[in-house]
């Protein structure tokens, strides 16, 4: 991690990986870019460290955003979905899968729904790129601030 972190990255390279090939884009927003899946990370430079954005990377299980947490409903038949828990009624709960799908899921259908420890992004997600391009991804969101700054 120290490594990384000493590490000088290319916030344009960055901005380029996180578009394409490091697939944040299908669950994370900017600048009105990409799926509302994950937490929005339009301002994500004024609310974590580089040091903490790696570890969200490389760790994303190790602390999940509140709201954002998986959610696993087990039905009857022995099907399962997984996704973040968007409502919950007396009659119904909607998941929302990683792929952003919405799914209303009656509650007479559910055995059981298991609130999940696991985070919805893959913790594998450094193995799609290399150390400089992750480097140049949290480059790119350290730059994300609060228009103020």
């Amino acid at each position: 991690l120290a490594q990384l972190i000493a590490q000088a990255g290319d916030s344009a390279r960055g901005h380029e990986i996180f578009r394409t090939k490091g697939t944040c884009i299908k669950c994370h927003q900017i600048r009105r870019e990409g799926k509302q899946v994950g937490p929005s990370l339009a301002e994500i430079g004024s609310k974590l460290t580089r040091e903490a954005m790696f570890v969200s990377i490389l760790d994303p299980s190790a602390g999940i955003s509140h709201n954002f947490e998986s959610y696993q409903a087990i039905l009857h038949d022995g099907t399962i979905f997984t996704g973040l828990l968007i409502s919950e009624t007396d009659d119904s709960v909607t998941l929302k899968s990683a792929e952003a799908i919405e799914r209303i899921i009656p509650k007479s259908d559910i055995e059981e729904l298991l609130k999940q420890k696991i985070s919805l992004m893959p913790a594998d997600l450094q193995k799609t790129m290399t150390a400089q391009e992750l480097v140049d991804v949290v480059q790119f969101l350290a730059t994300l601030k609060k228009p103020s700054e």
